[in-house]
C-alpha cells in the first residue's frame, strides 16, 4: 500500500520532530501496526484561546493558547493580554483520528469501533477511492470571550468557562483506552502490518516509544 508507506514515513517524521501529540503516540503507532488501515491527521484533544478575523475564518486565525490537556485560569488570563484583533473564543475540542481503510468491509469495523468506544460523532465517507473514518466525539466547547483586543467576561464567567471545558476535555479523553483496547481486537482478528514494523526498523522508533 503505497499510500500507507507515505503516511507512515509522514507519522514517523512529525514524532521526531516533537508534532505528534505526546499522549495518542501509542495509539496511533497501534492502530498502524493493523493490517488494511492507516492514520492521518490526528489529534488527541485540546484547549485553547483563538483570536478569528471573523466568523468562519479559521485559516486566517491566531492561535493566543492551545494545550492537550486542562488549561489553568492564570495560564488563560496570560494568553488574553496577547488578543489584538477580531473575535476571541475559548474552544474545548475532543480527540480526533482520521483512519484510512483499504476496503469497505474495514471501514465499516473502524465505524463500529468508533461508535462502541463512546465516539458518537464517528463517520466515514469515500475519497478519491479510499474511505477515510473519522472517529470524533461530541464534546465540543465554543465560549465567547471578546473582540477586537478587548476582554468583555467577568473572571467569573471565564473561571465557569474553563472548568466546562476541561471536564468535557477530561471526559473525551477518557475513552481513550477503550478505543484502544477495541483497535487491539481489531489486530487479533485481520492481523499486523509486516511495512508497518518494517518502516519502524528503518526509522528506529523503538528507541524512543514502546512498540505496540
Amino acid at each position: 500500500m503505497k499510500a500507507k508507506r507515505e503516511a507512515l514515513k509522514s507519522l514517523f517524521t512529525a514524532m521526531k520532530d516533537g508534532k505528534v501529540d505526546e499522549d495518542i503516540i501509542e495509539l496511533l503507532l497501534l492502530i498502524n501496526s493493523i493490517k488494511g488501515i492507516y492514520t492521518t491527521s490526528s489529534c488527541s484533544g485540546r484547549i485553547d484561546i483563538i483570536e478569528e478575523p471573523a466568523l468562519g475564518a479559521k485559516p486566517l486565525s491566531r492561535w493566543l493558547v492551545k494545550v492537550h490537556r486542562p488549561i489553568e485560569f492564570e495560564e488563560a488570563k496570560e494568553a488574553l493580554k496577547d488578543a489584538k484583533n477580531g473575535l476571541i473564543f475559548l474552544k474545548s475540542q475532543p480527540p480526533i483520528f482520521h483512519v484510512v481503510a483499504e476496503d469497505i468491509e474495514r471501514a465499516k469495523k473502524l465505524h463500529e469501533i468508533g461508535l462502541t468506544s463512546g465516539f458518537k460523532y464517528t463517520t466515514f465517507k469515500v475519497i478519491s477511492n479510499r474511505y477515510l473514518v473519522e472517529i470524533n466525539a461530541t464534546e465540543y466547547l465554543t465560549a465567547p470571550l471578546g473582540k477586537d483586543g478587548k476582554v468583555l467576561v467577568s473572571d467569573d464567567y471565564l473561571r465557569f468557562a474553563i472548568e466546562v471545558g476541561n471536564s468535557m476535555l477530561k471526559r473525551s479523553k477518557g475513552r481513550l483506552p477503550r478505543l484502544g483496547e477495541n483497535f487491539r481486537k481489531l489486530r487479533e482478528e485481520v492481523g499486523e502490518d509486516g511495512l508497518f514494523y518494517e518502516l519502524v526498523r528503518d526509522f528506529e522508533i523503538e528507541k524512543n516509544w514502546r512498540i505496540p
